[in-house]
């Protein structure tokens, strides 16, 4: 089991868990298991910890995937990897795509799309650029661990948006039910919700920067190896 728990699930699933069940229990006294929290070093409380937080990591995964991504591709526009490849767009540079075009259709005799893209059929481009995307990502992958971290970290900073998002949302919650109630102010709750908003807006910068580092890596290391495994031109020895 431990050799299949891969550096993804660590980065983007164990550590997000546990700190989500961590601030619940520490600024909104929501009870969790007793080990989510300070350990003492014993194997046995440490395993809970792990067990504890890749099952919250879990569940906050879904969420994650359900919701926070899809607000995120609505902001983007789609996918930095598809959206790169549709022929109006200028991340890369001229050279850069046609280089790319080459590749594609040396190595898996795909030829990009040129020219105006309408409105309806924007969506279909996007799926099918998505498409070459994991194959390039595919004939990459166990040539670096560079897209594998980008990756992760990805899923990382994406599980901590939604992570500020659930917790201001809390907060806001029990902060309202202190003023309805007539009870004191719930100072705890607004630094909370104030720190959510400053970790939420970090993560978003952040989640945006490694969503684009995994997609420009994918197809630097694509194009690295295609130019390996290009034939030498003439008179080459």
């Amino acid at each position: 089991m431990i050799a299949r728990f891969s550096l993804y699930d660590f980065i983007a699933v164990v550590m997000p868990g546990i700190f989500f069940l961590w601030a619940l229990s520490t600024f909104l006294g929501v009870p969790v298991a007793s080990g989510v929290g300070p350990v003492s070093g014993d194997l046995a409380e440490t395993s809970v910890l792990i067990v504890v937080g890749y099952v919250g990591g879990l569940l906050l995964q879904g969420l994650s995937q359900k919701f926070t991504e899809a607000a995120l591709l609505r902001s983007w526009d789609g996918f930095p990897s598809a959206r790169w490849l549709l022929p109006a767009d200028t991340r890369f540079t001229p050279t850069y795509r046609k280089e790319l075009a080459d590749a594609l259709l040396s190595r898996f005799a795909i030829t990009l799309p040129g020219g105006p893209i309408t409105a309806t059929g924007r969506a279909d481009a996007m799926k099918r650029n998505q498409e070459i995307f994991y194959r390039c990502y595919r004939s990459v992958d166990a040539t670096s661990v560079l897209p594998e971290t980008f990756n992760a970290q990805y899923g990382l900073f994406r599980m901590l948006l939604t992570t500020f998002l659930l917790l201001g949302a809390a907060a806001i919650a029990r902060m309202a039910y202190a003023c309805v109630s007539g009870h004191t102010f719930d100072l705890r709750s607004a630094y909370l919700l104030g720190l959510c908003v400053v970790g939420g807006v970090i993560s978003y910068w952040r989640v945006t920067k490694r969503a684009e580092d995994f997609a420009k890596s994918v197809y630097d290391l694509f194009l690295a190896q295609s130019a390996k495994a290009a034939p030498l031109g003439p008179g080459a020895k």
